[in-house]
């Protein structure tokens, strides 16, 4: 949970110092004694954001008994204000916009100072390559270590983004939009296939550097993710990973088809000679051919299914038939 607001001390009646570590993050909360009472400060760093030393932080108690912390914190693009929330033992930082996603899990452990500095020292470090990433705006999209896209942010014109692999192609990078939602920036843009209009989208998170090509508004394991790695593609490079892409969609396109057509023909199958139409099966069956003209005859050996595309594109240029 992020916004762009300010952040102002309260009272608090935790009973700190709380240290707390996981997914890559140091914590510490702190009691600090003044004048006017007391206040809560917190120091929270990770690899790509973290607090400018302890920071003082606004106190929310909920009535389940759990704890949260609104503070700011540095990210690569500027100044954000995180929420920390703890309960018992264990802390909960929310960094995406979507329920159950990219939420970072804390677990109460021994005040330990050496390691809370080197932790600060490592996010400082991290920070400042995280802000030159976000200046120069250009990114590799990277996917088990693979590149398979690109994205470049320029200041108030449109990115530009190009997606490269089996499942969805640009033909070369094309401007998108660009929607700040929190901490997540959600970039729409024209990609191949589109069966119904449809656009690609990622969702975009600035202080991990990582993207999903989201299914629905809840997020699935079925969702495609990916890493920002500062960097770009030149000509040469771009040109073989859009023919790679090309031909590993061609290679899965066939394998996916012809499963789907031989069982499609074996359900087509009325008696030893007669074959049912595509109009009359469609129904049970059109979901899995989307994209495709299809019409089914009988063989004598059984329903041969020809198919062809209702227009050409990335995953839809298979053409023939599929016999039993």
């Amino acid at each position: 949970m992020w916004f762009l607001l300010a952040c102002s001390g309260a009272h608090s009646t935790l009973d700190t110092p709380i240290a707390l570590e996981g997914d890559g993050v140091q914590a510490i909360v702190r009691t600090e004694w003044g004048w006017q009472g007391a206040s809560t400060r917190v120091g929270m760093w990770a690899e790509r954001f973290g607090t400018d030393g302890e920071v003082l932080a606004d106190v929310e108690r909920d009535p389940d008994g759990s704890v949260w912390l609104y503070f700011a914190v540095q990210t690569g693009l500027g100044e954000a204000v995180s929420a920390l929330r703890i309960e018992g033992d264990s802390g909960v930082l929310p960094l995406g916009e979507r329920p159950g996603e990219d939420v970072l899990r804390l677990r109460r452990t021994g005040v330990d100072e050496s390691r809370l500095a080197a932790s600060e020292l490592a996010s400082t470090a991290g920070l400042q390559a995280a802000r030159g990433a976000w200046e120069s705006g250009a990114f590799l999209l990277q996917q088990d270590g693979k590149t398979v896209g690109e994205i470049r942010f320029r200041g108030d014109a449109p990115p530009m983004v190009g997606v490269y692999d089996e499942w969805w192609l640009t033909p070369r990078p094309v401007e998108a939009s660009l929607v700040a939602r929190g901490a997540e920036l959600v970039v729409g843009f024209d990609v191949e296939p589109s069966l119904q209009g449809e656009g690609g989208l990622l969702r975009i998170n600035v202080p991990l550097q990582t993207a999903v090509a989201p299914i629905g508004e809840v997020p699935v394991d079925e969702e495609r993710r990916f890493t920002l790695i500062e960097g770009h593609l030149d000509e040469e490079r771009r040109a073989a990973t859009i023919q790679a892409s090309i031909a590993a969609a061609d290679t899965l396109e066939e394998t996916l088809v012809l499963d789907h057509a031989g069982r499609l023909g074996r359900a087509a199958q009325r008696g030893e000679s007669d074959c049912a139409s595509w109009d009359e099966i469609r129904a049970d069956w059109e979901v899995i051919f989307a994209g495709y003209e299809l019409s089914i005859a009988a063989g004598p050996d059984g329903c041969a299914v020809s198919i062809e595309t209702s227009r050409r594109q990335h995953g839809r240029r298979f053409k023939g038939m599929v016999k039993p």
